[in-house]
């Protein structure tokens, strides 16, 4: 199959100082709701957000383990940066290669969060919409658990 390319940049702006919005974005226990919900299919087996970490997440389809996506912090600013390497590892073989840059800014009283993310697909689907759509979900998740929720004190 062909490869296919995506380029997705998306950013939203929170009623929250920056040091909230990173704690919030990198907290273990957040990222277990919002990001790897149990309506999701998706659990984390390892976590470990410093730079250097790895992380594994393990992807399941109606309780079966079809995969799993392993991100590599490469850097990390406090209250700044955020940048990654994921792998997505499927049918026993590297299939998605994604670099994920995340930037946390404050801005007036509150602060932006700007993602841009490049991916390269080797089972040829149309990386791009799927990615975009994943963005959507992810942020819309991600300010769903802090109406809900609230932020993570800093």
């Amino acid at each position: 199959m062909p490869t296919s390319f995506a380029d997705v940049s998306m950013t939203q702006d929170f009623d929250l100082p920056v040091e909230s919005l990173f704690a919030h974005w990198t907290s273990p226990e957040t990222r277990q709701r919002w990001e790897a919900g149990p309506d999701t299919g998706m659990r984390y087996e390892t976590f470990d957000t410093r730079e250097g970490g790895v992380e594994k997440v393990v992807v399941t389809h109606e309780g079966n383990e079809i995969g799993y996506m392993l991100q590599r912090i490469l850097r990390l600013e406090d209250n700044a940066l955020l940048v990654s390497a994921i792998e997505g590892h499927f049918g026993g073989r590297v299939t998605m290669a994604m670099c994920v840059v995340i930037q946390f800014e404050a801005i007036g009283s509150g602060s932006r969060l700007s993602a841009r993310s490049q991916v390269a697909d080797f089972a040829g689907t149309d990386s791009q919409a799927q990615h975009e759509a994943g963005w959507q979900w992810l942020v819309g998740r991600f300010t769903a658990d802090i109406a809900e929720h609230g932020p993570v004190q800093a």
